[in-house]
């Protein structure tokens, strides 16, 4: 979306916003999830152009919002504070405040995990979307064995889903093989590195079999990251049969 479209998209949720405190001032039961999920559509905006305290404060005015309706009805709302929890937590990592991005993460994923006990097929996709972020974060944070297990669980939950639906989940199986081979390679576990980079492999030259614009540039991540992991074993022809390859696909 281009500059101009954002602006006008931001006119329209303020708009939009205006007219809903109007109406939750005499009807807040009926009205503020509206202002929520507006404040939270207009938070998305300003994350997409940089504004990030805009969109924090945005963000958190939706979270009080949500959390208060929750009391109420959690099972309807728990969703939504759970979701906007996420999203801060993605703005805290945009902007390095790791501690603070951990702290709403964890909060997120308490929640999906009480949902997905009664819904699983609904709420485990969450799950393991919010255990990679967390396994993200470790990995920056350089504690490698919390970013394993995280990644761990949610590459269990993700073949699951898969085992179900595999045009699915099989490209979020593949991206979690491939984070937690780049973290084998971080600890120099170069065998179990090769391993996992292999089968993301062999599931996204699958995918791109079907639709090879999507996951071609997969594909050709995968198998720079392998020919990089030659290299450092020193099986260069190896090395250089997965550049070329690479190369072709980009």
């Amino acid at each position: 979306m281009s500059r101009n479209e954002l602006d006008k998209a931001e006119e329209a949720y303020n708009e939009a916003l205006e007219l809903y405190r109007a109406l939750a001032q005499n009807n807040p039961s009926a009205y503020n999830p509206d202002v929520a999920m507006t404040l939270n559509n207009l938070a998305n905006l300003y994350r997409a152009r940089n504004e990030l305290d805009k969109a924090e404060e945005a963000y958190n005015e939706a979270l009080e919002l949500y959390r208060a309706l929750a009391q109420n009805n959690p099972s309807a709302y728990n969703p939504n504070v759970a979701t906007t929890l996420n999203n801060l937590a993605v703005l805290y990592s945009d902007r390095n405040e790791l501690d603070k991005a951990e702290e709403a993460y964890n909060e997120a994923l308490e929640l999906y995990r009480a949902l997905a006990q009664n819904n699983p097929s609904a709420y485990n996709p969450d799950v393991a979307m919010t255990l990679n972020n967390l396994a993200v974060l470790y990995r920056a944070r350089n504690e490698l064995d919390k970013a394993e297990e995280a990644y761990n669980e949610a590459l269990e939950l993700r073949r699951a889903l898969a085992q179900n639906n595999p045009s699915a989940y099989n490209p979020d199986v593949a991206t979690t093989l491939n984070n937690l081979a780049v973290l084998y390679s971080d600890r120099n576990e170069l065998d179990k590195a090769e391993e996992a980079y292999n089968e993301a492999l062999e599931l996204r030259r699958a995918l791109a079999q079907n639709n090879p614009s999507a996951y071609n540039p997969d594909v050709a991540t995968t198998l720079n990251n392998l020919a990089v992991l030659y290299s450092d074993r020193n099986e260069l022809d190896k090395a250089e049969e997965a550049y070329n390859e690479a190369l072709e696909l980009i």
